[in-house]
């Protein structure tokens, strides 16, 4: 009969030793963000730091930002392969595991950043519909979801006044929902990361991206963007903070309430962050960077050429047996309930 030292070393061996209560947690966390990023800062730091504290100490992590264990198309292979136990991860980098996700990311779903987090946060709760439809299908539990704010139009030789303007330019996308978004407005879809897009942009091998200002400074492309064209609602892209399953499901039920309530709370902080900055970093690089806002003649043109981007997307995804259409529907329907639960208090009449 086995001792129960000797049986505790084997389960451990094979990954799957609950911890016990008292016990010391490390978690390895993967990042394609360098560490100054507000991804970073705003999310990922602010998630740690709430974990330690609430766990009070309990818990630690290794944090590994700047694409170390990988590329930022290869974050969520690295937690289903146990190489992190949770990681950042972009689904627009990896279409064909989590497409519904595109759901956060067409052209007028959200008014801002923390708008769209508590809908697309919602999506994925245990038992909601990306949860059951998407994620836990994936191995993976989710602890932050955030779309960024509004994406703008960023071009480095092109002021773009009319639709027209934006046909043939090579514009970066980071895929899936983003690549039918630039089809139906005419420029040509170039998928990269973000930490690919200076290379790309000094090469001359994109003419611009699809991008919030916010990200111009950490990714180093302030001089090379020239143009920005404001109140184009082209979407955004969504993150995630992802766990392993298996892990997850080794950790004592009061570490697995500690990790959800700071992966809820790194979110809201994270898009208020975004949401207070955006307009902020706009201001800050008006000497460097034209922003341009097309008449509201034009902006109807511009929409109008965008309006059939999410019927598109869901019909694609219809197509592959994957529920787009389903989709819609219940971000419009969450998106519902979570803005009614979160009206601004109007102010009082006189």
């Amino acid at each position: 009969m086995l001792t129960r030292f000797m049986a505790t070393a084997i389960i451990a061996a094979c990954g799957i030793a609950p911890a016990l209560a008292d016990d010391a947690i490390t978690i390895k966390f993967a990042m394609a963000v360098p560490p100054t990023h507000y991804t970073a800062v705003a999310g990922g730091k602010f998630f740690m730091d709430r974990v330690v504290q609430l766990s009070k100490g309990r818990v630690k992590f290794e944090w590994y930002p700047a694409e170390q264990l990988g590329k930022a198309k290869d974050m969520l292979t690295l937690v289903q392969t146990g190489v992190a136990d949770m990681a950042d991860v972009v689904p627009g980098y990896v279409p064909d595991k989590l497409p519904l996700s595109g759901v956060a990311e067409l052209p007028g779903q959200i008014a801002d950043s923390c708008d769209g987090t508590r809908t697309f946060y919602e999506m994925t709760r245990p038992g909601n519909f990306l949860a059951k439809r998407e994620y836990d299908a994936q191995k993976v539990h989710v602890l932050m979801a955030a779309p960024l704010v509004p994406y703008k139009i960023f071009t480095t030789k092109k002021q773009l006044d009319r639709p027209e303007d934006i046909a043939g330019l090579k514009l970066r996308s980071a895929g899936g929902a983003s690549d039918i978004t630039m089809s139906q407005l005419g420029a040509v879809s170039v998928r990269l990361a973000g930490p690919d897009i200076h290379e790309a942009l000094t090469r001359g091998t994109i003419d611009g991206a699809m991008y919030p200002y916010l990200s111009l400074k950490s990714f180093d492309l302030i001089d090379t963007i020239k143009f920005a064209t404001a109140d184009v609602r082209v979407g955004s892209v969504a993150t995630a903070f992802l766990f392993s399953e298996a892990r997850w499901k080794a950790l004592p039920p009061d570490i697995q309430a500690i990790l959800d309530q700071a992966g809820k709370e790194a979110g809201m902080n994270y898009c208020s962050y975004m949401d207070t900055r955006e307009a902020a970093e706009k201001q800050e690089l008006s000497s460097k960077i034209k922003a341009t806002r097309p008449s509201d003649e034009e902006l109807d043109r511009w929409a109008a050429r965008l309006k059939p981007v999410k019927l598109e997307w869901a019909k694609r995804l219809d197509a592959r047996h994957k529920p787009g259409t389903a989709a819609l529907a219940a971000w419009d329907e969450t998106a519902k309930v979570m803005r009614a639960q979160h009206k601004p208090v109007s102010a009082s009449k006189n």
